[in-house]
């Protein structure tokens, strides 16, 4: 609270190595999905850096929003399991198919952001570059991106409240 770094520089810091360790995650993923489970990637690399680095702002704007909102860390680390982690294993369709699913439930996958990048990649890992596919899915990751990191930013305080 005393160094003279500005909330931006704070924010970069505890933005930073969490996304390097998730493109080295992602990486390793590709790597073994590609060699060793002979799944192939029909799409371009590129895009798939792109799109998985557009995943990784929006979980971690999430991440640093619930972080800023919570009072201590377990209450951080609870309300990451329920409105995070549980919702993107059971409503991004990874699992379960999003069309054999409730129109109510259907519509609550929208507020996901696991929906649209399991959709990329089905995508860009069994069709290719399929941009009709491609773009809704990643402008609607750039915008909760958007939305979770300008909320973080806001929210954020460099002193004792």
């Amino acid at each position: 609270m005393v160094t003279p770094v500005s909330v931006r520089e704070v924010m970069a810091g505890k933005l930073i190595p969490y996304y390097i360790l998730g493109m080295g995650g992602m990486a390793l993923s590709v790597v073994m999905s590609v060699w060793l489970f002979q799944v192939p990637l029909k799409g371009s690399l590129w895009l798939l850096f792109i799109c998985s680095s557009l995943f990784l702002f929006t979980a971690l704007g999430m991440g640093l929003l619930i972080s800023v909102v919570a009072k201590n860390q377990f209450v951080a680390g609870q309300a990451a399991i329920i409105v995070t982690f549980l919702p993107a294993f059971i409503l991004s369709g990874f699992i379960f198919d999003i069309s054999s699913m409730p129109a109510v439930v259907q519509g609550i996958t929208h507020l996901i952001a696991a929906r649209y990048f399991v959709s990329i990649l089905q995508t860009l890992f069994l069709a290719g570059n399929i941009w009709p596919v491609i773009l809704p899915n990643a402008a609607a990751l750039l915008v909760m991106s958007v939305i979770f990191l300008g909320l973080s930013r806001k929210k954020t305080r460099k002193r004792l409240e």
